[in-house]
């Protein structure tokens, strides 16, 4: 319920960043979201506790907001630096995230996850309620026609469709890793639980402090050779896990190659997408990040039947496959 929420979030509500002034819109959604993760803390009720989930995905997409909002308020030049600044602090907290969660549900259940995470975005609100700034360049027009000419920007915009596809690839790819991994390191000859997974997984938080170089990286060069590297590095990563995949060598240097690769890809594109027309990077956002998201979820799901059917070397294989059918992609597009 809660990735059908961030799908509809990121494709019916991003398009407002476009017409409603950012810090209006990403103060709202965070005072919904923490009142949503507070009924998933503390409610008895599976319906109640779906719904809340729901609510909490829809309202999720505030990181998918900011990048768009920032490239705003900055010159041209800097703009895939500022994208790789945001996307060390996005980065980190997915990682942290992941980490924390897995081991302080352990040590004190689950609803004190949720408690804590509705705690830490209240204060995010209050935060960005006080600190944001206006935001300029926004079109006033109705949502009907706001939505329309989102389908209008897919159809005529090729550059925003091969994007979408490649970062779809390039997120599937980072998803499968952290999916398979938990499986992975739960088997022999780890056998690890939740906790000390979330203890190793934090080696993967480097990789998060790569995204100011890739961005500097993505302002200095054109699309094709940031992409190109990117998918690269990727590959090296799953190549390490393809070669030693019962060493910890092999599974951090996955976690961050793949890491930083992922970002590499993101930051690249996005820098990219947010140097067309201002007043529409919020919509190019939303398709951008919605393809993105059901690329990553689509993996996901796939990774469990992946390793179920293939065991580990087949589902290292396939993801080896994904990045190189990107990698193509690049090369036939660029």
């Amino acid at each position: 319920m809660t990735q059908i929420g961030i799908a509809a979030g990121m494709f019916f509500l991003l398009p407002l960043g476009d017409r409603i002034d950012n810090r209006v819109l990403t103060t709202t959604l965070l005072f919904f979201q923490a009142a949503a993760l507070s009924v998933m803390a503390s409610t008895g009720c599976p319906a109640l506790f779906f719904a809340a989930g729901f609510v909490a995905g829809l309202c999720g997409i505030v990181t998918y907001l900011l990048p768009a909002y920032a490239t705003r308020l900055v010159a041209p030049a800097r703009r895939g630096t500022i994208t790789g600044m945001l996307a060390t602090g996005i980065l980190t907290g997915i990682m942290l995230g992941r980490s924390l969660a897995g081991m302080a549900g352990f040590e004190f259940g689950w609803r004190a996850v949720y408690a804590a995470a509705a705690i830490a975005t209240f204060l995010m609100a209050t935060i960005m309620r006080n600190s944001m700034p206006p935001t300029p360049g926004l079109r006033h027009q109705s949502y009907g026609a706001l939505m329309g000419s989102l389908v209008g920007l897919v159809r005529t915009s090729a550059l925003l469709r091969r994007s979408t596809l490649l970062q779809a690839l390039s997120f599937g790819s980072f998803n499968m890793l952290w999916v398979g991994l938990t499986l992975h390191l739960q088997q022999a000859p780890f056998h690890l639980d939740t906790r000390q997974i979330g203890v190793l997984s934090l080696v993967a938080v480097t990789a998060a402090l790569s995204a100011p170089a890739l961005g500097r990286f993505a302002d200095r060069k054109s699309m094709a050779p940031a992409l190109r590297l990117a998918f690269v590095v990727n590959l090296a990563g799953w190549t390490a896990l393809l070669l030693m995949p019962a060493s910890y060598v092999g599974i951090v240097a996955g976690m961050v190659l793949v890491g930083i690769g992922s970002i590499g890809t993101d930051v690249t594109l996005r820098a990219t997408l947010y140097g067309l027309t201002p007043d529409i990077r919020m919509r190019l956002n939303a398709f951008y990040s919605t393809g993105t998201f059901m690329g990553g979820s689509l993996f996901s799901l796939l990774t469990p039947i992946l390793m179920a059917g293939l065991g580990w070397s087949g589902f290292v294989a396939t993801a080896l496959c994904l990045n190189l059918a990107g990698l193509a992609f690049v090369h036939k597009e660029h």
